[in-house]
């Protein structure tokens, strides 16, 4: 992540701990994320047959993949909802 913005200068360094509230907004995301791909898992395991030792295998790779999209997905929300900005670039 960027130190400052490169439009408006905003410090993205704002206080220790402060994208630390991120993960509460990373946790939505990945519910919304994950809980069809589970309910999708099931129904391949009975249409196809599929060992539950397998899909468990490909979730956790899902997982690990989406990790860090969910991450900075979740901080520039984080962003959006405690910085507000006036007209053109100007804070």
């Amino acid at each position: 992540m960027p130190e400052r913005c490169e439009h408006c200068n905003q410090d993205f360094r704002i206080e220790p701990g402060f994208y630390s509230a991120a993960l509460w907004i990373s946790y939505p995301i990945v519910l919304i994320v994950f809980v069809p791909m589970i309910f999708f898992g099931f129904l391949l395991k009975e249409t196809y047959s599929l060992s539950l030792e397998m899909m468990l295998g490909f979730f956790i790779i899902v997982c690990f993949g989406l990790q860090i999209p969910i991450m900075r997905i979740s901080r520039a929300l984080l962003l959006h909802f405690t910085i507000h900005y006036v007209g053109s670039g100007n804070k």
